[in-house]
């Protein structure tokens, strides 16, 4: 990420200006609202009435189980370097809304990094969202996709905060199943050349079942 481009985003301001009116006419009265007695159950009924989990929920089902991963460079030839390992557990949570996913990364030296996050689907907003956070970083970050994990892939994009200028940056991230055993989450940016391509790749490897 740290090799994004920064961007900086333009501030519109707009000011308005009061109207004076000589001899208004005074304020009308208002009937007061009419608010509907709903118990607190009725409401929780009808919110999660409105909210099932839908197709793109279900379409997210691969994802779920226990996966090592690899975390790799990647050359503008396509070729992969600097693997790191990690494992990561993935299942559904809040009734089959969320996707809870716990991963860790070990890192040459002997460090290792661990991270968190939700993936599921807005029906409000027609997109996928996956929230992260880490023992990296003090923000949580929210990416918005759309897409078809088992097709073409979910494609996502994340605000963020380029850590050696301050500045905001835009990172760009692919998600696919190539098959129900091998998972790719593909980090895009700008290498040095000023190509944009894919940088790094996780591969997500399901785990072999204990025992």
């Amino acid at each position: 990420m740290s090799k994004l481009p920064p961007f900086v985003a333009s501030l519109a301001l707009t000011l308005g200006s009061a109207a004076c009116v000589s001899n208004p006419d005074p304020p009308r009265s208002r009937p007061p609202a009419v608010v509907a007695s709903v118990s607190l159950a009725e409401q929780a009924a009808l919110q999660e009435s409105a909210t099932r989990p839908g197709k793109q929920h279900r379409a997210l089902d691969p994802l779920v189980g226990a996966w090592l991963t690899s975390n790799v460079a990647v050359d503008a030839q396509g070729r992969e370097s600097d693997p790191m390992p990690g494992r990561a557990a993935i299942d559904w949570a809040l009734g089959g809304r969320y996707l809870r996913i716990d991963a860790s990364l070990d890192i040459p030296g002997g460090a290792s990094h661990t991270w968190s996050g939700f993936l599921g689907f807005d029906q409000a907003r027609d997109e996928y969202q996956w929230l992260m956070v880490s023992d990296l970083s003090t923000g949580m970050g929210v990416a918005h996709g759309r897409g078809e994990l088992s097709h073409a892939g979910i494609r996502f994009v994340l605000d963020v905060v380029d850590p050696r200028s301050g500045a905001m940056a835009r990172a760009t991230s692919h998600l696919r199943a190539l098959d129900p055993d091998h998972v790719v989450l593909d980090q895009i940016g700008t290498d040095p050349t000023g190509l944009e391509r894919v940088l790094r790749r996780t591969h997500y490897t399901r785990a072999p079942k204990a025992g």
